[in-house]
């Protein structure tokens, strides 16, 4: 992260959708004319370990532009950015590029006053650069700009079913609740096999049974199929190891709705910073992992 030129000012983190890549361009060169260097994936170097240089930035940041497009309100890894900051109390600005409007603002952010660039328009630009001059020196975001998380789950489900051409009011709010039902959460990557492997062997061993979507022999639509086995879970296992975004989505999701969720993560693998603050079972491998669940999922059913 760089000072602006004119002084030292605010840290800014610049994040959207690849495909605004060319707006997102313009808005840094127009920014770096008014003197303020602007963070965005364009600064990492061949050899960087993309993920963990983008989160290091975005963590280092004190100022969040999140440009707004149909593409990006569809972007796991932009909401996930955005959520962060919010949840960080980190100042976050809307801009409006792509013929997006205010009305198309998802929850957490609607309540922000947002930029408007679809025409870029000069006073907005100067309405934007004052507002990081101001920033500076100004108090933390005040308590109506921190998330709902719930209000952004229930949105973020409302957009997958659009996108997926289904009623909106086919959401899996209702589903009733499987005893001994335990959905999991994770990479499809063959390497995880064993892990989950070791989490169906401790399920069974405690009178669960574990499945996840990859082993569901039907037709089906995957999202919203995933979404209902959440909703109808008793348990919820959620492995965080290879940083998969419908893994954190699915897990944001469960985690919303109140379930009980076991978080995994592979010992020295990566961890978003928007989870690290949850508790999460560490692992070696899968056979003292079997033996670990099988003691947590007895502790969970004998609490409930």
């Amino acid at each position: 992260m760089t000072a602006s030129k004119k002084g030292k000012k605010p840290s800014v983190f610049l994040s959207y959708s690849t495909q605004d890549a060319a707006a997102a361009r313009r808005l840094e060169q127009m920014l770096d004319l008014a003197g303020i260097d602007v963070w965005s994936d364009r600064h990492l170097r061949v050899g960087d370990q993309w993920q963990s240089v983008i989160t290091e930035a975005l963590e280092e940041a004190e100022i969040v532009l999140v440009l707004i497009s149909r593409f990006s309100l569809t972007s796991h890894w932009v909401t996930r950015e955005w959520h962060t900051a919010l949840t960080s109390s980190k100042r976050v600005i809307p801009v409006l590029v792509g013929g997006a409007t205010a009305s198309d603002l998802p929850p957490g952010l609607r309540e922000i006053q947002a930029v408007d660039l679809n025409e870029e328009n000069p006073q907005e630009i100067r309405n934007l650069t004052s507002a990081i001059e101001t920033w500076s020196t100004s108090p933390d975001p005040s308590p109506a700009q921190v998330l709902d998380v719930q209000e952004i789950i229930e949105d973020t489900v409302r957009r997958t079913l659009e996108r997926l051409g289904r009623d909106t009011s086919e959401a899996p709010t209702e589903t009733e609740v499987v005893g001994d039902y335990v959905f999991v959460v994770i990479s499809f990557d063959p390497t995880m096999d064993p892990t989950f492997a070791a989490i169906e062997s401790a399920a069974r061993r405690a009178g669960l049974r574990a499945e996840r979507i990859k082993d569901v022999k039907r037709d089906f639509r995957v999202t919203e199929t995933i979404l209902q086995k959440i909703t109808s879970a008793r348990i919820v296992v959620a492995d965080l190891t290879l940083e998969r975004p419908n893994v954190y989505f699915e897990l944001g999701y469960a985690r919303g709705k109140g379930k009980t969720v076991v978080t995994l993560l592979k010992k020295e693998a990566p961890v978003h910073v928007d989870v690290r603050g949850w508790n999460y079972l560490e692992y070696i491998d899968s056979r003292p992992l079997e033996e670990d669940l099988v003691e947590r999922f007895k502790m969970e059913l004998h609490q409930e």
